[in-house]
């Protein structure tokens, strides 16, 4: 027989529930008829099994935390667990899909590797210009030096700047899932057909019917961001702390913004929704006047069995435009409810000067849980002090490694050739 110290989680795991079963199992025996001698041997042989059963737990609990390779790498803690943005705890096949907007990536990251440094992100940035000052610092920029002289930025501060980038974020907002990449290859299942039930009498055969199922690959593609700050700036500026993050932040994340609504494909550019294949599309041609494109949308989507909308995302001409269509009698031209309950979010990162008068601009309308956004939680951070030297400034260069995906392209409309 194997020694409790040999066996795996799955063997601890039935040995427990013997232990347990066994324990009741005597308890049980313990009854108003039972003598007294004999119910005083059976009560120490239930305490003696409650307290194998104990050790065995323990043995699971301490497998737990040696374990380091179980279970899909997606999955942001080891036991099956994940952590939401209040901490609670989930299962983690959900988490495999993918951080929901309120989720977030350091609660995440805190799950598989606790913060040692008790610094803020801009504490380390501020630390990489300046040089540490205290042993935290040093001991975080110790850590994050890599051979190329940038700094690798350790795993909880990168958790930091993605979940400030996210925020920013409108189609994360919108309803896009995060999903944090363990490797340069990941791939999430998608269901490209359904499974078809079929009607049958009594002692027929069932009809098979199987899914089809595709891979939606996610791989990591390279992004990054260049900053000048004076350093007068960085010397006598109070808040430099908070305000290098939040800049770093809205500038990944608008680029992140607009290849995830329009990014072309071609490398190294992810492909966005507008030019992925399977989207719906209603070619407006004309500036707005009514409602009417965003019904013919809404339709498209819930026709596809693909709703409900999460978002409408525009430029924000064209919000203006639409909150200033007034009625034949001059008073503001109110939406359907039903294009009325849709959060309506805006971004610059939509041009508004395409087409042929260019002045036409794109609106997007869709299921956003069905937008993937893979990001490596890896970011590196280098120091520019010699290049802009002579204008007595730093540059600040960030670099991130991120994907776009859909695992469902008619959960999208586009309505194309707005113009303003």
């Amino acid at each position: 027989m194997r020694r409790i110290q040999e066996m795996n989680i799955q063997e601890l795991r039935v040995q427990h529930r013997a232990k347990l079963k066994e324990a009741r199992g005597l308890y049980r025996k313990i009854t108003d008829d039972t003598p007294e001698k004999e119910a005083r041997k059976i009560e120490r042989d239930f305490y003696a099994t409650l307290s194998e059963a104990d050790d065995i737990h323990d043995q699971i609990e301490e497998a737990k935390e040696a374990r380091s390779d179980d279970g899909d790498h997606r999955r942001p803690r080891g036991d099956d667990k994940t952590v939401d943005g209040s901490g609670n705890e989930g299962d983690a096949r959900d988490a495999a899909f993918g951080l929901k907007p309120e989720d977030r990536v350091t609660t995440w990251a805190q799950a598989k590797q606790p913060d040692k440094h008790n610094l803020t992100l801009g504490q380390y940035l501020g630390a990489m210009v300046r040089g540490a000052k205290s042993e935290a610092e040093k001991r975080a920029l110790a850590e994050g030096t890599d051979s190329a002289g940038g700094y690798t930025v350790p795993t909880m501060l990168s958790a930091q700047l993605i979940d400030l980038l996210r925020a920013s974020s409108v189609a994360i907002t919108a309803g896009a899932r995060t999903v944090p990449l363990g490797s340069d290859n990941n791939n999430i299942a998608k269901l490209a057909s359904d499974p078809v039930p079929a009607w049958r009498v009594e002692n027929a055969v069932v009809a098979e019917s199987d899914p089809t199922f595709t891979n939606v690959p996610l791989v990591p593609r390279s992004l990054a961001v260049l900053t000048k700050v004076s350093r007068e700036l960085f010397q006598d500026t109070l808040n430099l702390d908070t305000e290098l993050p939040r800049i770093l932040a809205t500038a990944l994340a608008k680029e992140l913004d607009r290849v995830a609504l329009l990014g072309s494909g071609t490398a190294p550019e992810p492909e966005g929704i507008a030019n992925m294949t399977g989207i719906g599309t209603t070619a407006h041609d004309a500036a707005l006047t009514t409602y009417a494109p965003f019904v013919a949308a809404r339709t498209g989507i819930l026709s596809a069995n693909a709703g409900p909308i999460s978002a409408i995302i525009m430029h924000p001409r064209d919000e203006g435009t639409l909150t200033g269509l007034t009625d034949s009698t001059g008073q503001p031209l109110m939406a359907p409810k039903a294009v009325a309950d849709i959060p309506l979010l805006t971004t610059t990162a939509i041009p508004a000067d395409g087409g042929a008068g260019s002045d036409e601009s794109t609106i997007f309308l869709g299921n956003f849980a069905h937008l993937m956004v893979g990001i490596r939680s890896e970011i590196r951070v280098e120091v520019l002090k010699e290049r802009y030297a002579d204008n007595y400034q730093y540059g600040l260069l960030a670099h991130m490694r991120a994907d776009i995906a859909a695992q469902h392209e008619a959960a999208f409309h586009t309505i194309t050739g707005v113009q303003g």
